[in-house]
């Protein structure tokens, strides 16, 4: 899964908050719902009120990263930021369209432009769910 690094910037009075109680975020996905529980587990502090962590996500994913300050500070500081690492799925469906595709046995396989590398590979079947390449109804991604 992919990793990236995020700061936050708490501000110099929010200083030195690391730890189990300290300066944590959670992942949220596009629609709110929790992908990576609270944790404080990795997050450092950079400079004084500046934390960072290498964050973990699935791919692909769009949401956004929710940090607080914990317990160390009251009231709690919140910050938010956006993240998508979808950006490579448009070169992916420009490669789709470009290059070539063909059928084998009840397959279809897709390829980049240049024609030779394998993109992705469906199985394809009929209305009654049997394999089929004369009246395909539905592919599954194999």
């Amino acid at each position: 899964m992919p990793q990236k690094l995020f700061n936050v910037n708490f501000g110099r009075l929010k200083a030195d908050a690391t730890g189990p109680t300290g300066v944590g975020y959670t992942v949220l996905d596009e629609e709110g719902t929790t992908v990576t529980p609270r944790t404080t587990e990795g997050v450092y502090q950079t400079a004084p009120g500046i934390y960072a962590a290498y964050i973990t996500f699935p791919h692909p994913f769009s949401g956004q990263v929710l940090w607080d300050t914990g317990d160390a500070f009251d009231p709690p500081a919140y910050a938010a930021e956006e993240y998508s690492n979808t950006e490579g799925m448009v070169e992916k469906i420009y490669q789709m369209q470009f290059g070539r595709w063909e059928i084998v046995n009840n397959q279809m396989i897709f390829y980049r432009e240049d024609n030779t590398t394998e993109l992705a590979r469906f199985d394809l079947f009929d209305e009654s769910g049997n394999p089929s390449v004369d009246s395909v109804f539905k592919r599954l991604r194999v």
